[in-house]
């Protein structure tokens, strides 16, 4: 028998590859196909929330401004130091005032003795034009005269207390109990009317975390609810707060709209500062114990054109059935739509299983 030849041996071989080829083209498409994932309707809790980011600060701040001029003698604290209502905080030089104490004073004492003397001098012509003895202009220009220095020591007794009151002015007490969060100045430094001294905090036992909200999710949010936040030196740690108020200025930047609102929060531990970056989430609406499915199931279908009307809400539940269709669409009412979950009102059961993803077989 003559051998096969060379050519024959090659065409052979490259047959036998496409054989192979394609009955492992077969083979793959045989165990190819789609994985439908179920889940069940369950009872649990559904919860929307709204993701933001604020700042904290201190809760009723209390900057204590200069109400005189001068330059700073002595400051008596420091940062941190817990201070009391009527406590001396720093001091001011109050060397010229004192002199302009005694300036006023001397005036006050000099429009005394002109009081005195006017006063005598009213007495002795209201007495003398009785008996007829002087005229009646006389006697009202003596009274002139008395009201005269009697409003001069009005003036200048206004003047004395001002001054005195510049000298209490210079001595700066504590207005509450409280805690001393920054000092704005220091000894030997010059000071005008109205510069901030110094700033104190009632407590740090709660603080105010102001939060920014962008304009689409503003609707959603109301005072009483409940904020839940980190910080970045507490990445572990949960903290809590209660939306106060909600403002209805609007703040633009870069062309954003967003609006504050402002959440009162514990600080027990002391752990939160003035100045820290809050990431934040308000929890807009929860209910508790209702039937529920993932969102999921309202957006996936096993099927690339079922013909559902799209205002309708449909899920796709398991049938049990042995074949091609194991599933078949359930129209379903819905409550709440939470972030993970969606509350069912109506259509399903406890324990139905739902479609919740398509998986493509390997």
């Amino acid at each position: 028998m003559q051998k096969p030849g060379i050519k024959t041996i090659i065409i052979a071989s490259v047959a036998i590859i496409i054989l192979i080829i394609i009955f492992s083209a077969k083979g793959c498409g045989k165990s190819g196909g789609k994985e439908l994932i179920y889940e069940k309707a369950a009872k649990g809790t559904v919860k929307k929330t709204i993701s933001v980011t604020g700042e904290l600060d201190i809760l009723d701040p209390v900057t204590i401004l200069s109400k005189t001029s001068g330059v700073i003698e002595n400051v008596y604290t420091d940062f941190n130091q817990n201070v009391s209502s009527g406590q001396l905080l720093l001091k001011m030089d109050s060397s010229s005032i004192e002199q302009k104490i005694l300036k006023a004073q001397s005036l006050v004492e000099s429009a005394k003795f002109e009081i005195t003397s006017a006063e005598r001098d009213l007495e002795g012509k209201k007495n003398l034009y009785k008996d007829n003895l002087i005229s009646k202009k006389a006697m009202e220009l003596s009274e002139i005269e008395y009201n005269s220095v009697l409003n001069k020591y009005k003036q200048v007794k206004i003047d004395y207390d001002m001054t005195v009151k510049e000298r209490e002015y210079a001595r700066v007490h504590s207005p509450i109990n409280g805690i001393v969060i920054a000092v704005y100045t220091k000894k030997n430094s010059p000071v005008a009317v109205s510069t901030p001294l110094i700033l104190l905090a009632p407590s740090l036992n709660r603080m105010l975390l102001t939060i920014s909200i962008d304009e689409s999710d503003i609707g959603y949010i109301k005072n009483g609810q409940q904020v839940v936040f980190s910080v970045s030196a507490f990445p572990e740690k949960k903290f809590t707060g209660i939306i106060s108020q909600v403002r209805i200025n609007p703040v633009k930047s870069a062309g954003l709209v967003t609006y504050q609102a402002l959440v009162l929060c514990d600080n027990n531990d002391h752990l939160l500062r003035p100045g820290m970056t809050a990431t934040a989430t308000v929890v807009v609406e929860e209910k508790s114990n209702v039937l529920m499915v993932l969102n999921q199931a309202f957006i996936v279908s096993p099927e690339d054109d079922a013909g559902i009307d799209e205002s309708k809400k449909i899920v796709w539940k398991k049938t049990g059935v042995i074949g091609e269709k194991s599933y078949k669409a359930i129209e379903v009412k819905t409550g709440l739509q939470g972030d993970m979950h969606t509350e069912i009102t109506q259509g399903l059961n406890e324990n139905d299983e739902i479609l919740v993803r398509i998986k493509e077989k390997k």
